[in-house]
């Protein structure tokens, strides 16, 4: 029986804060949603949703899967001209397990990260230069840029 694969796959992965106000529950389960869309059409090889803090001591060291891709996505900014902040930002928070200020890192409600043959492509929301880029915005352009250049398709048939 053929199948048919697509080389170089891009798999999505969506970052969602746990406790969100209704409007951006709703906006995440619209993004959820669009990416299930995507994936049924072929455009995306799959999906993973994760949920994520909200902030970070930056000093310390809970969390660790969340801080290693923050750095991944930092180390993908610094490639590429682009910009985290101010979707990612520090600031100086209040504890109230310590009674202290302390600089945290702030992580942005909804956050997609498009890896293609596993390796990062991009991260939204982001900015370049003057211009931003929205979840909205990166997958609209994944949906163009799959317009734009023919689906490559290999046969594999059984002997």
């Amino acid at each position: 029986m053929p199948t048919t694969e697509r080389p170089g796959g891009v798999r999505a992965r969506l970052f969602v804060r746990e406790a969100l106000p209704t409007p951006a529950t709703q906006s995440s389960q619209r993004t959820i949603a669009r990416l299930e869309r995507l994936t049924s059409e072929g455009l995306l090889d799959g999906y993973s949703v994760t949920s994520w803090d909200k902030r970070l001591p930056v000093d310390g060291a809970d969390a660790p899967e969340q801080r290693r891709r923050y750095n991944e996505f930092s180390d993908w900014a610094r490639s590429n001209g682009a910009r985290l902040t101010p979707f990612f930002d520090t600031r100086e928070c209040y504890s109230m397990e310590t009674g202290e200020k302390r600089t945290e890192l702030v992580f942005p409600a909804i956050c997609l990260a498009l890896y293609e043959d596993g390796d990062l492509r991009t991260v939204a929301p982001h900015a370049a230069g003057s211009e931003t880029e929205s979840v909205a915005d990166c997958l609209d352009r994944l949906v163009e840029q799959s317009t734009d250049e023919p689906v490559r398709r290999t046969t594999v048939t059984a002997d």
